[in-house]
């Protein structure tokens, strides 16, 4: 048993290291590993930072709010109603962003995954939880669901 242990230990050891190429930004440049709070960064330009933020209001009703503060922030990708929205991020921010939904107790917590998009830098993961809280907020969250105040 102490054998299968240790083995299963290794393995385990062996599966939580990043790939080859993580550690390294693709300049070559080194990465800093400890990124400050509880946003982690990976390999190939990307950030996540879980949980974001938690909206009051069940899954669908979150997944319809985010849909519309994504028109106004860019473009959408792709989409899992209502638990993955994928976005093409323009203004404030430039970048590419993941939001994973999960029900929690009556409300929502939302995830944020962000890469970068072609040359551009990787923006800051709190600045654009931020676009996306203040999108948001100014929704009108009226008895018929979120709907544009436009």
């Amino acid at each position: 048993m102490r054998t299968l242990n240790d083995a299963a230990d290794a393995a385990l050891r062996r599966l939580a290291e990043p790939p080859r190429s993580a550690g390294r930004d693709q300049a070559g440049e080194q990465v800093d590993e400890g990124a400050a709070g509880s946003a982690r960064e990976h390999p190939f330009g990307t950030t996540s930072d879980v949980p974001s933020f938690t909206v009051e209001a069940l899954p669908a009703e979150t997944f319809e709010a985010l849909i519309i503060v994504a028109s106004w922030l860019g473009d959408v990708l792709d989409d899992e109603q209502p638990y993955r929205l994928d976005a093409d991020l323009g203004a404030p921010v430039r970048c590419w962003c993941r939001l994973d939904l999960v029900p929690d107790a009556g409300a929502t917590t939302v995830g944020v995954t962000i890469g970068a998009v072609g040359d551009d830098p990787l923006p800051d993961i709190e600045l654009v939880r931020d676009v996306w809280v203040d999108g948001l907020n100014r929704l009108d969250w009226g008895e018929g669901g979120p709907s544009d105040p436009r």
